[in-house]
């Protein structure tokens, strides 16, 4: 009897093992389905991105392709100028001061959707900003200066609300600021100087919400027009205001002295008149101040 209630107990035992073996091998099976669907979508966000470089190499000249002659193959993380996350995309795109000469137009950015940093300074890009930059959504960086850039400036910039540096100095582009601008909350650098940009400095420029993090801006060797806005005395973190050399008129706003963090202010050479606000000297972070030629016997003094 003893030995026959050991024997159930045995099998019994079997079976629990039995059905503990099966459901460890479906959620390794499940896990490992898990980790192929990964690598797979992973491995054509890869392919992607792989197809819209080599894609855009192509259509360069060949000096620059020469520069990019590392870029071949299927893992882009080893490439010149490139720099993966942890996953393997790619997340920086690095050519300043590599004489890369062509058009950005045949650079699928939507092939590209965990780019943070993108930085094309210093080299021979001509041709206007693509509409398509608007998919770099996780943008941290962008730089195109000192590049010969045309055109209006897209409002597609808009949407790329993780940008913190936006550099697009030195090139040819026209037209008007865009208002989209205004509204990149995480932005703290905004040089857009020595291009060809019209039209008034945008009110939008301090209305709540905007800007609220803009430490440099700089918009100097343009032709913007009109007065400077009242309202740039609410961009509170603000330590350059850089306006020289476009064709401002009108009074320097006394809401410039609201800039207590200000360090940097040049205003010379436009076509300003009246006195110098006395509020500007409560900024007391001012050191280097470029003012036009005005009335001097102002109220304005360091207080």
């Amino acid at each position: 009897m003893a030995s026959s209630h050991k024997q159930l107990s045995m099998l019994f035992l079997a079976y629990l093992l039995l059905i503990f073996a099966q459901q460890m091998s479906c959620l390794a099976s499940s896990r490992s389905s898990s980790l192929v669907a990964l690598t797979d979508a992973s491995n054509i966000t890869v392919n992607e991105e792989v197809e819209a470089l080599l894609t855009w190499k192509s259509k360069l000249d060949s000096r620059s392709r020469y520069t990019l002659s590392s870029w071949n193959g299927s893992n882009p993380c080893s490439w010149h100028g490139i720099n993966c996350d942890f996953l393997g995309s790619v997340g920086s795109l690095n050519l300043s001061d590599s004489a890369i000469h062509g058009t950005l137009h045949f650079l699928n950015f939507s092939h590209l959707p965990n780019l943070v940093t993108l930085k094309l300074a210093n080299n021979h890009l001509f041709g206007s900003i693509p509409l398509s930059i608007g998919h770099l959504s996780k943008l941290i960086h962008l730089d195109l200066s000192q590049n010969n850039l045309s055109e209006n400036l897209p409002i597609e910039l808009g949407p790329l609300r993780s940008l913190q540096l936006l550099n697009l100095s030195y090139n040819d582009l026209t037209g008007p600021i865009p208002i989209e601008i205004f509204g990149l909350s995480n932005l703290s650098i905004l040089d857009l100087s020595v291009n060809k940009l019209s039209g008034f400095i945008p009110k939008e420029i301090g209305m709540p919400e905007s800007l609220p993090s803009l430490q440099d801006l700089d918009l100097r060797g343009n032709n913007l027009t009109g007065p400077i806005p009242n309202e740039i005395g609410s961009l509170s973190s603000l330590t350059g205001l850089l306006l020289s050399s476009n064709n401002l008129y009108g009074f320097i706003p006394k809401e410039v002295g609201r800039l207590k963090s200000l360090q940097w202010l040049y205003i010379e050479n436009n076509s300003i008149t009246g006195p110098i606000p006395s509020s500007i000297g409560n900024i007391s972070k001012l050191w280097d101040v470029r003012l036009p030629i005005i009335n001097w016997l102002g109220p304005f003094q360091r207080k």
